[in-house]
């Protein structure tokens, strides 16, 4: 059992500063309310934003010209005046389609860009009406590209180089279909002795292989260096702009992991690294592109932005991740060569750790913004996985893990709820302290350490225990706002997507009277069942001293669920089963504790306000007595004897 720690004796060395319990339970509703306002200014200011930018992006017609600083060689976006269907782009005789299990699209022959990726298992709705689009031709909407090439050396300055407007031709039959069965090769001749050749190849997944040839007919030496990149134009079409998850470009070079968010990028501004291992790309929330290259040379990687840096330019701005492969020095009658793989899919863990472990890639699941709890994160995904698949159902799998975490931490929380337990006891006696020695502070502080140290209560191991289960159930939120697995996965009854919402409203009666109520008043069911649990769980707390603290407590309940009525379906069921197994494992510690429990009426909820009126009253009670009860006759006083005389002694002769 934990003692409170004896207080020393103060020996004229200034005023006492001796643990407030008070201020522990002021810390904790600190740290409530300030992650309330940020969420609450998340919600009205960042979110509002974020449509706004939206509806910019579509109303606007033109699009200013973008240019890329960098190794000649590495093209910029051109110019376009308006945007074009993408059905219309992606049509045409200069089309290579590919296909495979996970994959559609094409690759434009004129450029030899793969600028054509949907996701064949995903969609964009429940409806299931239109398939994820994760690449797109320059000029559309929302476009995002690879493009593969080479940079001339100082020896081949005069040669013509492949570019964005050469066609490439197919070697074979014209109508060649890119498959895992049937790769592709293109070729190009500059006309001056070069012959370039491109092999594509993919896999059953998410990866296509770029390899690339250049052939020297010239008669003299020639120096090119390999080059890949990714362009995005804008911002992409599912951008959160929610800081719980990176979205933007990313790379792991040499053992550092570089997250580069869209409006950091328009204020910090380019930045490039040499490595030999990594890998660079652009990540959404859920999906990614990404350039993977041979993991034994030296390379140049860049993230680069251009535009003005304004917030209102960050739809038309451009966004571009590349890399420089190492010079090769081509002799005359030689060829050289070189390989790239794009990555283009859902960022499914299983997916990014086989590829991690098949291409020699370091950390490649960092992809997933496991953010900095990663040694939690990760885990968690994978047990949360496991019940899944167990399951069936990704629900189901969030509430066992809730029981398994619960009972992880048990240790901990079982100090916290005893700690609870011995307060909301001893409670009726620290109320009648604080009315007491209301005015008398250092007295009052004094008392209740004597009492304290004489029901062996520490307020602070109430408190030590929650704050170390923070990063725990914060690490879950996290795996739980990121994981792909949640993404339109149903539930029973009417959630069919655990990552939204909860579609129903209480102010609506859940459908009964669809008035259109705001998205200010929108608290589906789940949200409820969580304002009840907390309820409950505030009930089983000692009552705060500070009547000020005591509303706030009383309105927390209320504006969590406010708040977490916004957020994803699935963290609601989590929040809610594990607010309800707290209040189960404290109400049977307070019962062994034979502590008073009144999870269902208020006699326990003013416990403190009612002992300091029946103190009050007693007082009133004794003064009244003291003022009507007679006061009694003085006995006589009795006559004051003079003292006798002393007798002499005679004296001896």
């Amino acid at each position: 059992m934990t003692h409170f720690p004896k207080m020393t004796p103060n020996h004229g060395h200034g005023p006492r500063k001796d643990l407030n319990p008070d201020e522990h339970r002021n810390m904790l509703i600190f740290m409530v309310l300030a992650i309330g306002v940020y969420l609450l200014f998340n919600h009205f200011f960042f979110e509002p934003q974020r449509h706004a930018i939206e509806a910019q992006r579509l109303a606007q017609q033109t699009e200013a010209a973008q240019k890329t600083a960098g190794p000649a060689g590495i093209t910029a976006p051109e110019t376009v005046q308006a945007a074009v269907p993408r059905t219309d782009a992606i049509t045409g005789d200069t089309r290579l389609e590919f296909e495979n299990a996970a994959i559609s699209g094409s690759i434009n022959l004129r450029g030899g860009r793969i600028d054509d990726v949907s996701l064949k298992n995903y969609y964009e709705t429940l409806d299931h009406k239109n398939k994820v689009v994760l690449m797109s031709p320059s000029g559309t909407e929302f476009p995002r590209y690879a493009e593969f090439g080479w940079v001339a050396g100082e020896d081949a300055k005069n040669q013509p180089l492949p570019d964005a407007g050469t066609l490439w031709r197919l070697s074979g039959s014209k109508k060649a279909r890119l498959t895992p069965e049937t790769p592709v090769t293109l070729y190009w001749e500059n006309g001056q002795g070069l012959r370039f050749e491109r092999t594509y190849t993919m896999d059953d997944d998410f990866l296509i292989t770029v390899s690339q040839k250049a052939v020297n007919r010239s008669g003299k030496d020639v120096t090119l260096f390999p080059y890949a990149l990714i362009s995005q134009k804008g911002l992409p079409r599912e951008f959160t702009n929610v800081w719980v998850v990176h979205e933007g470009p990313i790379g792991y070079l040499t053992k550092e992991l570089f997250e580069r968010p869209y409006k950091k990028m328009a204020k910090d501004g380019n930045l490039t690294r040499k490595a030999e291992e990594g890998w660079i790309g652009i990540t959404d929330k859920y999906w990614l592109t990404a350039l993977l290259p041979d993991q034994t040379e030296t390379k140049t990687f860049r993230f680069i932005y251009a535009g003005s840096g304004s917030a209102k330019e960050l739809e038309a701005a451009k966004y571009q991740t590349d890399i420089l492969g190492a010079a090769r020095k081509i002799a005359p009658g030689a060829e050289a060569s070189t390989e790239m793989r794009l990555f283009a899919g859902a960022k499914r863990l299983t997916a990014l750790d086989a590829y991690e472990q098949d291409l020699g890639l370091k950390h490649f699941d960092l992809a997933l913004d496991f953010g900095m709890y990663y040694f939690m994160t990760k885990p968690f995904f994978h047990v949360l996985h496991f019940f899944g698949n167990l399951t069936g159902n990704f629900g189901i799998a969030i509430i066992l893990f809730t029981i398994l975490l619960r009972a992880a931490v048990f240790p901990l929380a079982n100090t916290s709820y005893k700690s609870f337990a011995k307060m909301k006891q001893i409670s009726p006696q620290i109320a009648e302290l604080r009315t007491q020695y209301g005015d008398d502070k250092e007295t009052l502080q004094k008392e209740l350490v004597k009492l304290y140290q004489k029901e062996q209560v520490n307020p602070a191991s109430g408190c030590l225990p929650i704050l170390i289960q923070i990063p725990i159930f914060f690490a879950l939120y996290k795996v739980l706002y990121v994981t792909l697995e949640m993404r339109h996965a149903p539930f029973y009854g009417w959630i069919e997507d655990l990552s939204a919402p909860d579609p129903t409203n209480i102010f609506e009666l859940f459908g009964l009277v669809p008035w259109g109520a705001p998205d200010m008043l929108h608290v589906g069911a789940w949200p409820v069942f969580m304002l009840l649990a907390m309820i409950l769980q505030r009930k089983l707390n000692p009552p705060p001293p500070d009547p000020v603290q005591a509303q706030i407590i009383a309105v927390m309940p209320f504006f969590m669920a406010f708040i977490m009525a916004k957020f994803a379906a699935g963290l609601v069921i989590y929040w809610t089963f594990s607010a309800f197994f707290s209040v189960l494992q404290q109400y049977i510690i307070m019962r062994r504790m034979g502590v008073e429990v009144h999870l269902f009426s208020g006699n326990g909820e003013n416990k403190t306000e009612k002992v300091k009126e029946k103190k009050e009253k007693e007082k009133e009670k004794e003064t009244e007595e003291a003022k009507d009860a007679p006061v009694p006759a003085e006995k006589p006083k009795e006559p004051v004897k003079p003292p006798k005389p002393k007798a002499k002694r005679k004296k001896k002769t």
